[in-house]
């Protein structure tokens, strides 16, 4: 016999928990430029190294309450290359295949900074092993970060930036590179780091103080 009954047999579905508010740690201000500033801009336009295939050049410097972020611009061109040659040199221009030349990891392209103090950064820095990759390193970060390129038959481009943090001292400011597999040896150009300094205040919050 069948009866209905006021009472549910089935006890009510238990709500939901809350999820769990996603945390994050703040990005250190080592790792890169603040998202939160718009940089005054110094400037500083110069060719750092040319050769009949290869040109890389300073194309700007931004300057940040805490830290100096320097543009570079690279141009390839292939000019009478053999198809072969040019996907080869493609490859290693956007470092994603053998280099054409030597195979030591030392002909590799590299950047660094001589700081008015005499002091030099190398952009493999923060690659070093740590104990804790969010531990405040010592002295000053060079952080080399890529922002891509790309091409066709006849041309490549590609770009990135360098991160120094924190600002340089006084003084010039030396910025060195070299590509030995890409036949361009040790070359310099000079900033004004004193000039930097002085600009830093001039960065400006993107989001207005509450």
């Amino acid at each position: 016999m069948w009866c209905a009954c006021a009472v549910s047999f089935f006890s009510a579905e238990p709500e939901p928990p809350e999820p769990d508010e996603p945390t994050q740690p703040e990005r250190p201000a080592w790792w890169g430029p603040p998202d939160d500033e718009l940089p005054a801009i110094v400037p500083a336009t110069e060719v750092l190294a040319a050769t009949p295939r290869l040109s890389i050049a300073l194309a700007g410097a931004f300057v940040y309450r805490a830290g100096l972020e320097l543009r570079i611009e690279r141009r390839l061109r292939r000019g009478d290359l053999p198809a072969t040659e040019w996907h080869r040199l493609v490859a290693a221009f956007m470092e994603h295949g053998p280099m054409p030349g030597p195979e030591d990891p030392a002909a590799r392209l590299r950047f660094g900074l001589v700081l008015g103090d005499g002091t030099r950064v190398l952009d493999d820095q923060l690659f070093r092993p740590r104990s804790d990759p969010m531990e405040r390193p010592e002295g000053h970060t060079l952080m080399r970060m890529g922002g891509g390129g790309g091409g066709g038959d006849r041309s490549y481009t590609g770009s990135e930036t360098l991160w120094l943090w924190p600002l340089p001292p006084d003084g010039p400011l030396e910025l060195v590179m070299q590509w030995p597999a890409l036949g361009v040896d040790e070359t310099r150009a000079v900033l004004d780091g004193t000039a930097i300094r002085r600009r830093a205040d001039d960065a400006v919050a993107v989001w207005p103080e509450e």
